[in-house]
């Protein structure tokens, strides 16, 4: 059966960065520094609100110096300019789109990082589940459930694909969609693809 919605992750699936600075864990590594230890909730703190990160780190009781954010918002800016779509991701979302199959995007990401939608894919029309807007992260069902929710749909009836086992296929089948686990560069297998113009190959796809 076709799908009625196919649902991709976003860093790694169909965004690649060009440089990475990762500017959030060198601010919580400061603070390790001054002593207050890392939290097991504190990534998911940050890539599930929708506050600019400096009041994303006051409210969790980290107050860097002003040079320290003003270094932050430059690195995230670089790595927002280095960011590149992989080579497969237009054709593949024209085809699904010449096929009228709907398209989904859920990301695990802070805020600063939502920008690229409008950057990279801005006249693709995309139901966006983006963690700091719903409220959720992958793994939890609740951010599955927010797809199906707003696209109206039964999990059974989305593809999900994405490069993160736990996210991307073990967390999205255990909920009750179809998923193909994306490793690329290497041979399709039941679970896995190597490419993202691999699944207009599927059955349930190319029909």
């Amino acid at each position: 059966m076709r799908p009625k919605l196919v649902i991709f992750d976003l860093y790694g699936t169909l965004i690649q960065f060009g440089v990475k600075h990762h500017p959030f864990r060198k601010v919580l590594q400061w603070a390790r520094q001054q002593g207050r230890s890392p939290r097991p909730g504190d990534a998911r703190f940050l890539m599930t609100r929708p506050e600019d990160p400096a009041e994303l780190f006051s409210a969790m009781g980290i107050v860097p110096p002003t040079q320290m954010i003003t270094q932050l918002e430059i690195d995230i800016k670089q790595e927002l300019a280095s960011l590149a779509l992989f080579e497969d991701v237009i054709p593949t979302i024209r085809q699904l789109s010449d096929w009228h199959i709907p398209i989904a995007v859920c990301s695990n990401l802070a805020k600063p990082y939502g920008a690229v939608l409008e950057q990279l894919l801005p006249d693709v029309p995309l139901l966006k589940c983006l963690s700091y807007d719903v409220g959720y992260i992958k793994p939890e069902r609740e951010i599955y459930q927010w797809v199906v929710d707003r696209a109206k749909v039964d999990p059974a009836q989305c593809l999900f694909v994405g490069d993160t086992l736990l996210a991307d296929y073990e967390g999205p089948t255990q909920f009750g969609f179809r998923a193909k686990h994306l490793i690329r560069g290497t041979k399709c297998s039941t679970e896995t693809i190597g490419s993202l113009a691999d699944i207009l190959a599927l059955k349930e796809i190319a029909c």
